[in-house]
């Protein structure tokens, strides 16, 4: 079995071990803000390959570069607008990516050949630590298979990726449960390529109007962000979204029914969830609960759609790529 270490704080000792391990090409989960990271070298092509590989990963969808300063990050892209500077001083450390044009010193295989970079400063401990150890940018997407659920917890890397990780970084759980929110900052407008923890209006409030894509790639086709695939961040059960209220009239199979604010009457057999009618408090425990209902064995999961409103909005453009049908 991989090795888990768990990990106090930024002064850990497993945290040059990791980082050791890292430098040598090696892969390392650890713990950020949002969900934990799949790491690794972010200069070094072969160890970036190596992320794409264990994840089943598909070339066209690039990696994000996790780093400990704005300095760094200025380093590996070739243009800094204005409006980077004022959304990283407001919200780095912190779950907000940006999209800028790519430096020469950004491997290939991270930008998935395209032009841009996505750079991230992490506001958890461990994962800044982590960073300036190696004292090199991580890329690191979700510690998870390509498209399924991402990690929450250590537990949740070991039982997606097994031996396939040197090493996991245990924190503990999560604070947000979400993925950060993704700008683009390469094009004429600001483009909000993927929702999360920070709204449109927290960046519209700085740097004034931005727009938000909430379409869908593809396969083969070049992603200009994480995250843009019509089907992603999916459990193994199959997940319906229904109306708030709808309930359920029969159900077959071992069948979940998730409800917010309120639980409808259900035929019996059917385990009701009740989450709170609180879009954080949502957001930091859909994830870690679908997990849970996986590993029960559940083979189908209805769950009630969320609000229209935009503090929803990260949570609905997660499940609504979780609940798209596989393709055959």
């Amino acid at each position: 079995m991989t090795r888990l270490l768990q990990v106090s704080g930024p002064d850990d000792a497993a945290i040059l071990e990791a980082a050791g391990i890292l430098l040598s090409g090696g892969l390392v989960a650890f713990p950020t803000e949002t969900v934990y990271g799949l790491g690794a070298d972010g200069l070094n092509p072969e160890a970036v390959a190596r992320i794409y590989a264990v994840k089943g990963r598909p070339a066209t969808n690039p990696v994000i570069l996790h780093v400990d300063s704005v300095a760094s990050a200025q380093a590996l892209a070739s243009q800094w607008p204005a409006e980077a500077q004022i959304l990283a001083d407001r919200f780095w450390p912190g779950p907000l990516t940006l999209v800028l044009p790519a430096s020469a010193a950004v491997p290939s295989i991270v930008r998935a050949g395209g032009p841009s970079v996505a750079l991230r400063c992490p506001a958890h401990p461990v994962a800044l630590a982590l960073i300036r150890a190696a004292g090199r940018p991580l890329a690191a997407p979700s510690a998870n298979r390509s498209q399924h659920l991402s990690p929450t917890c250590a537990g949740h890397v070991a039982s997606s990726l097994g031996e396939a990780v040197d090493l996991i970084l245990d924190g503990g759980p999560t604070a947000a449960g979400l993925e950060s929110t993704i700008l683009d900052l390469s094009g004429a407008h600001a483009r909000i390529l993927r929702p999360g923890p920070i709204a449109p209006a927290d960046l519209a409030a700085i740097i004034g109007p931005v727009e938000l894509w909430e379409g869908a790639v593809t396969a083969g086709e070049l992603q200009a962000a994480p995250g843009m695939a019509e089907r992603h961040y999916a459990p193994r059960a199959r997940l319906d979204l229904v109306a708030r209220g709808a309930g359920l009239r029969e159900a077959s199979g071992r069948v979940a029914y998730v409800g917010l604010g309120t639980l409808p009457p259900l035929p019996e057999g059917v385990r009701g969830i009740l989450l709170p009618l609180d879009a954080e408090a949502v957001g930091a425990r859909i994830y870690a609960l679908l997990h849970e209902l996986d590993d029960a064995g559940f083979d189908r999961v209805v769950l009630e759609r969320p609000p229209e409103d935009e503090a929803w909005l990260a949570l609905r453009d997660r499940l609504r790529r979780a609940s798209t049908k596989e393709t055959p």
